[in-house]
């Protein structure tokens, strides 16, 4: 009997093979991807406040990282809450 395609699919997320990042980059740990619309004059702001703080600290600071200090600003992570 042939074998099928969804045969060799896994079947739970154990037996899937783990996803591969790039070096580098932080462990996702406890995350869920979110999408936002948000106005272009915001995000530009978000973009220049990124380059303020890559100049200042020599470290590529991106507009993602600038809005995620901001909610951990405003709502701090309490694990287990």
């Amino acid at each position: 009997m042939p074998r099928t395609a969804a045969a060799s699919v896994p079947h739970d997320a154990d037996d899937a093979p783990a996803a591969k990042r790039r070096p580098g980059r932080p462990s996702p740990g406890d995350t869920v991807q979110v999408t936002l619309r948000i106005p272009r004059g915001q995000l530009a702001q978000l973009v220049e406040e990124g380059a303020r703080r890559t100049a200042a600290t020599g470290r590529t600071v991106t507009a993602q990282a600038v809005i995620m200090e901001l909610l951990e600003a405003k709502f701090p992570y309490r694990p287990g809450a």
